[in-house]
């Protein structure tokens, strides 16, 4: 799946698998060369201390390999040597390597440079089987041999007080040109336990039938995107947390290696293509709500592995319990599962009607920023704040519907009619208010923003509960090439706007997995399948040649002055964008439910 001259590469995606806290990544600045860290700290690939280059070498030269990568190991080769790396789930990882008159060399390198300051102390093990070393907050690394023989290396700068070179090598057996190991990361003072270490192959096996496993969620990829699917599907995986410190139960991670958090809306985003695993699906969208807070019902906005309950997203369960329902039925919504979640969502409407309230005496709501809808950067917020953006309103309509079925679902129909009358009461005023007969406006001081965002069409995840004739303009509107559809899919600011930018800029220009799989969605609920196929082949078919990241710069040049466009390579370390599971699963809800349907 992932390898030197495949398709995919680990530049891309970091490589290990669910439940796991360690990770393989290629170097971005140097090309060809693996490096190995953890994420339990959350700290990123990009900053942190503990990372390991993985250098295979002769005679104490390091040499040049290639590797490949499939959900069940990593492997790296270089002519008569190999060496592969399975991760499992139980807090340790096995490496073996078929090598003689080579050496595996892991050596210390902070991402800010050549310091091994990361480690904190090491020693080997009384009973002479391996080593260990401390590496702080990320944790200890515990080396056990179980073949072959190992030698660890350091050198300590007395004057900086930290250590400026650490590495571990790996040598084979000199009769058989083997070795056998286990890498066991843990924090506190004693590993987990793991049992007897089983066959190396049988954990490559296990790996590959988990995988397995969890691919039943999804349904089959439309014809032409299945190879595209098997990478999303294991991008996913690959993100699965275990249960944690902070985190009462498996979420998905929005980043590996760069930004180590689960995101409160990417847990519905995740649930949305698991059309075949409908308990799971309805897990993932109530996730958050375990962090809920019991007094102003807000709920958390990113965890880390230690937990935290930091930012502010926008209120995408509704949406997404939407489209499940569309999709599956309500036969999960048990009457247990209304009564348990009914009043956890209502309190998460009340939230944004209380806390965010316009001061009008109904449910129109205001932003304090742009985290408030998700649409980070967009030009609708180039008047400022307090803004009342009907593209989050929208949001609170399909969740007040979804708590209005969660009541009913319990036997509360009387509150299921109020949660339905506020929900069509605050439809109709985005229709009368905000549609200004091109566009849905963001309004600041009640003044419409001229601004030429795609968000301003959002409120087609509506779909019918809009008139006709604002779903054919908002239609026209997204099918004008050269205005929004691009080649790629939908750009997130029109190419005929001022403001797009390709760079660094998250939705002001890029073709971003998000919005391109919101908006078919919406054009599908809305009767427009065709376009809606249209512009999810064009995003999906741009994924399968490279690679799935959450945006991408539609053109080399800005489209309305012909200026070259910010280098932008794909990708980079200051590109805060790639390595990501949110388009990840934004792909497999188009190329299971919108295109060919």
């Amino acid at each position: 799946m992932f390898g030197t001259y495949e398709k995919f590469n680990l530049i891309r995606a970091a490589y290990t698998r669910a439940e796991a806290v360690q990770y393989f990544f290629e170097d971005y600045y140097k090309p060809g060369t693996l490096r190995f860290g953890g994420n339990r700290s959350g700290e990123s690939s990009s900053t942190t201390d503990f990372l390991f280059d993985i250098n295979l070498t002769k005679e104490g030269v390091p040499i040049d390999y290639t590797y490949f990568a499939d959900e069940g190991s990593l492997r790296i080769s270089a002519g008569y040597a190999d060496v592969e790396f399975a991760i499992t789930n139980r807090s340790h990882m096995r490496v073996r390597g078929d090598c003689a008159g080579f050496k595996l060399k892991l050596v210390l390198r902070s991402a800010m440079g050549d310091s091994a300051r990361g480690c904190r102390g090491m020693y080997a093990l009384p009973d002479g089987s391996g080593w260990e070393a401390d590496f702080g907050t990320n944790g200890r690394l515990q080396f056990k041999m179980l073949s072959g023989s190992f030698l660890a290396s350091s050198t300590y700068d007395d004057e900086a007080k930290a250590y400026s070179y650490v590495a571990f090598d790996f040598l084979p057996d000199a009769e058989t040109g083997s070795f056998d190991a286990a890498i066991h990361e843990y924090i506190g003072d004693e590993p987990a336990p793991h049992g007897e270490y089983e066959p190396f192959d049988d954990i490559v096996g296990g790996n590959k039938a988990d995988f397995a496993e969890f691919s039943k969620k999804y349904r089959p990829a439309a014809k032409g995107y299945e190879e595209l699917s098997e990478y999303a599907r294991w991008v996913i995986w690959s993100h699965k947390t275990g249960v944690t410190e902070g985190l009462v139960e498996p979420m998905i991670l929005f980043q590996n290696a760069m930004a180590v958090m689960a995101a409160s809306w990417q847990q519905s985003y995740n649930a949305m293509p698991m059309l075949n695993d409908p308990d799971e699906a309805w897990r993932l969208i109530c996730t958050m709500l375990n962090y809920q807070d019991d007094r102003t019902g807000r709920i958390a906005g990113m965890l880390t592995y230690k937990g935290g309950n930091a930012g502010q997203q926008p209120p995408f369960q509704g949406f997404a319990l939407d489209f499940l329902l569309r999709s599956i039925g309500d036969d999960f919504l048990t009457p247990k599962r209304c009564e348990e979640m009914y009043p956890k969502f209502a309190n998460w409407a009340n939230f944004w009607t209380t806390y965010r309230s316009a001061g009008r005496g109904d449910d129109v709501t205001v932003m304090h920023s742009p985290h408030d809808s998700g649409w980070d950067d967009a030009s609708n917020f180039q008047d400022g704040f307090p803004a009342s953006d009907p593209n989050n309103m929208v949001f609170l309509i399909l969740l007040m519907e979804s708590i209005a079925k969660l009541a009913e679902g319990c036997g509360k129909t009387d509150e299921a009619k109020q949660w339905l009358a506020r929900s069509e009461k605050l439809t109709k005023i985005i229709i009368d208010e905000y549609w200004d007969g091109e566009k849905f406006a963001t309004k600041v001081k009640g003044k419409n923003v001229d601004s030429l965002s795609l968000s301003c069409y959002q409120p087609i995840i509506l779909g019918k509960r809009l008139p006709q004739e604002i779903i054919d303009k908002v239609t026209e509107k997204l099918m004008e090439e050269g205005h929004f559809l691009t080649e790629i899919g939908l750009a997130s600011e029109s190419m005929k706007s001022k403001h797009v930018t390709f760079g660094i800029s998250f939705v002001c220009g890029r073709v971003v997995g998000p919005q391109n799989m919101i908006l078919t969605v919406g054009l599908q609920a809305a009767g427009k399948q065709k376009e809606a196929d249209i512009i999810a082949r064009r995003f999906c078919d741009h994924a399968k040649r490279e690679g799935i990241i959450l945006g991408y710069a539609p053109y080399d040049y800005f489209p309305l002055t012909g200026e070259k466009a910010e280098d932008q390579p794909t990708p980079h370390m200051t590109d805060g964008w790639p390595w990501s599971s949110w388009s990840a699963n934004c792909v497999l809800t188009m190329i299971g439910s919108i295109i060919g349907k």
